[in-house]
């Protein structure tokens, strides 16, 4: 049994929650009889949520794939893929029909958004990461970040490849790939989106575990510090992506260094953990839950003690509701039809 790294559930708890607050802030930002929100939604040199906590996240989701599974054998793909769809596709279909069913009831029309065909998008989780190409479709929950997500764990077991035979080539090549993002008009999707950078981010995410050694070193830390400080407060000028990705790169070491000491409070401990836990389901429900509430006071001229008021309105409402949505995919895991999946899937081809 390896040990547990308590600082991913800290870097997981801090990432979800700062997301919250940013799309919170935007809504505030874009509605004109609100006050602007003040927290969490730009800094000095780019944005909280469009790419610097969406690059954390991507690392921490490399680095404790790649902690708790360093190697994936041919024989192991089938069981590693199928923990992976139960991990996201179950919470993601129960949340998605429920709306669809709620808008369709509205409209009285099964497909009101256009052509059919676009709800294999949804089938497949990519519609929010494709919805800049193909529009009207069928988007409801999640992020953009969820059809990268999934696309890089299709990649990983390649990367477990890379990382052992070819790691340095392999860090070469996608940064190269990333200053390429910059010479061509060859991608539609913004290059903040663009899985090169997607995946330069969980690559690091990787490379940082296999070397964790070095995390809790107060010679990278202090550096780290003093970067994020500076990239989060003086404006710089310089290009807005570059100095969210070192952002984010800045504030991985010192979110994994704080949280070797957080998650030593006991009873902080306990929350953090739990939000950990829970913190996909935050994902799916947050843009859901927050249109709800803060626009059910859209006739007020509301302040920021007000806002405030509201946001924790808002995390409380997220809150049940992952539970609820976590109770549920508990109990549709458990069902016949997925224990036959487990028993077909869960099986590894002996060596």
């Amino acid at each position: 049994m390896k040990e547990r790294i308590e600082s991913f559930d800290f870097i997981r708890a801090i990432c979800a929650w700062i997301i919250v607050v940013y799309h919170f802030a935007d809504i505030c930002i874009t509605t004109p009889q609100f006050t602007n929100f003040p927290f969490f939604y730009t800094y000095a040199n780019g944005r909280w949520g469009e790419t610097t906590v969406v690059t954390i996240f991507f690392m921490i989701s490399g680095a404790s794939l790649y902690y708790n599974h360093p190697v994936i054998h041919l024989r192991d793909a089938k069981k590693f893929f199928w923990t992976r769809f139960k991990g996201i596709f179950p919470m993601f279909y129960m949340l998605w029909l429920f709306l669809y069913y709620k808008q369709v009831c509205g409209v009285k029309h099964l497909f009101y958004n256009g052509n059919p065909k676009y709800l294999l998008l949804t089938l497949f989780g990519m519609d929010g990461y494709m919805s800049y190409r193909y529009t009207p479709n069928y988007y409801f929950i999640g992020e953009w970040f969820l059809g990268a997500l999934i696309l890089l764990y299709l990649c990983y077991p390649l990367l477990t490849w890379c990382m052992e035979h070819a790691k340095i080539l392999t860090t070469l090549v996608l940064l190269g790939g990333f200053a390429s993002l910059y010479f061509t008009d060859f991608f539609m999707i913004s290059k903040e989106r663009n899985l090169i950078t997607c995946l330069l981010a969980f690559w690091l995410g990787m490379l940082f575990i296999r070397y964790r050694s070095i995390l809790t070193k107060w010679q990278l830390v202090i550096p780290a510090a003093v970067c994020a400080v500076i990239l989060l407060f003086f404006p710089l000028g310089a290009d807005m992506l570059l100095c969210m990705q070192f952002t984010s790169i800045a504030l991985f070491f010192v979110f994994y260094f704080v949280g070797n000491y957080v998650m030593k409070i006991k009873y902080v401990n306990s929350f953090i953990r739990y939000s950990s836990k829970i913190s996909y389901a935050v994902f799916l429900l947050q843009h859901v839950v927050m249109s709800e509430v803060i626009h059910a006071f859209d006739n007020y001229a509301l302040t920021i003690k007000q806002e405030l008021l509201v946001l924790l309105a808002v995390f409380a409402a997220i809150y049940v509701l992952a539970a609820v949505l976590m109770v549920l995919n508990r109990a549709l895991l458990g069902t016949r039809p997925f224990q036959v999946l487990d028993a077909f899937f869960g099986k590894t081809k002996e060596a």
